[in-house]
Parts: structure tokens; C-alpha cells; sequence
């Protein structure tokens, strides 16, 4: 029984002090994250990061919208109209030429 005890006053001493090392030990890299945000070469480095992703997610944003642009436009420069008067049956017996009219002034 004494062994027990024994071993269970160590056991808890051995967690208490675990937790007490590990709360100085999170306080200490608390401490030294600060510092560093505090440094103004760093604030400097976030600064410029920052801008330039933002200038370059603005030039992707930019880019894309230009492109998907050119796509609609090539598509519906490949879209033969048929001849006046006739009909599809597939636009439900409207003239294609309409609907190829209003894709052209949706651009």
C-alpha cells in the first residue's frame, strides 16, 4: 500500500509541475511572438505583403473577368444564325436570328 501511495503522490507532483512548465513555456513563446510583431522591420514585411497580394489578387480578379469576356465572345462568334424566317426547334419556334441578336447586345 505504501508503494501505491507512493506512486500516486509522485504521479500527481509529476503533473503539477508538467502543467506549471508548460504554462511558463506558453507564456515565454506568448512573449516572444509579441516581440517580434512588435518589430517594426516586421510590421514593415506584413505591410508590403499585404499590398501586393492585394494588387495581385485585384490583377487576377482583373485577368479573369478579361478572359471569361473573350470566351463569351468567341462562342458567340462561332454561332451561325440560321437565315431569316426560319425557325428552331429547339428555341421553342423563335428565329434564331433574335436570339443571336440578343446575345451580341448582351455584350
Amino acid at each position: 500500500m505504501g508503494f501505491k501511495l507512493g506512486a500516486l503522490i509522485g504521479f500527481a507532483a509529476g503533473c503539477v509541475v508538467a502543467a506549471k512548465a508548460s504554462d511558463e513555456r506558453r507564456q515565454q513563446l506568448d512573449d516572444a511572438l509579441q516581440r517580434v510583431r512588435e518589430n517594426p522591420r516586421v510590421r514593415h514585411m506584413t505591410e508590403v505583403v499585404s499590398r501586393d497580394a492585394k494588387r495581385l489578387g485585384d490583377a487576377v480578379e482583373d485577368r479573369f473577368a478579361k478572359t471569361a469576356d473573350n470566351v463569351v465572345e468567341s462562342v458567340a462568334s462561332t454561332v451561325d444564325p440560321e437565315p431569316t424566317g426560319e425557325t428552331s426547334a429547339s428555341s421553342g419556334g423563335k428565329k434564331t436570328s433574335d436570339n443571336a441578336a440578343k446575345i451580341g447586345s448582351q455584350k
